[in-house]
């Protein structure tokens, strides 16, 4: 399976009007959902001994340590998935009494992803893993405006994932 993405127009500066617009792609709306505990136990106990609810009280307890090793300030490698850590913003200060933890504005959760976990586009070397992602470019039924009038694009066809045009400016993506 691949992942549905479709051409849209935006302004490089969304805030400024006189910002030049410019073509970027992002996975088509609605193309995708929500998988949580109860599902991921589901199609696990398809592959292995375990009841539904074993497999869930296992993920449940998976996901309380990931969290409580997290707030530890430990980095959690899931070994085939990637590794989760903790980020934070704070504002620089002119002295040492003002930096405080009281600084932090934000915290965030990141996700680096396993070198056998890799994404399927031009720019990266593309590996025999069940896990790869490939990206295909929507074909609208109807002829309409949102994927363009060129049909499917597989990665390493000439496609562009990072965001900006595909090197043909004549197509118009949106009508």
């Amino acid at each position: 399976m691949e992942v549905i993405v479709e051409r849209f127009k935006r302004r490089k500066i969304v805030s400024d009007k006189n910002s030049q617009v410019l073509y970027y792609l992002r996975q088509k709306p609605k193309t995708c959902g929500t998988v949580d505990i109860d599902v991921l136990a589901a199609a696990i106990q398809k592959n292995c001994a375990m009841t539904k609810g074993d497999v869930k009280h296992v993920i449940e307890a998976l996901v309380e340590e990931v969290q409580a090793n997290l707030a530890n300030g430990d980095k959690v490698k899931l070994n085939q998935l990637g590794t989760f850590h903790i980020t934070f913003r704070c504002p620089g200060v002119e002295t040492s009494e003002k930096c405080t933890v009281r600084n932090i504005s934000k915290v965030n959760i990141r996700f680096i992803p396993d070198k056998g976990l890799k994404l399927v586009n031009g720019s990266t070397a593309v590996t025999r893993s069940p896990a790869n992602v490939g990206f295909t470019l929507d074909k609208p039924e109807d002829g309409g405006s949102t994927g363009g009038g060129s049909g499917e694009e597989k990665p390493g066809d000439g496609g562009n994932t990072g965001g900006g045009s595909d090197g043909d400016q004549s197509e118009n993506p949106l009508g």
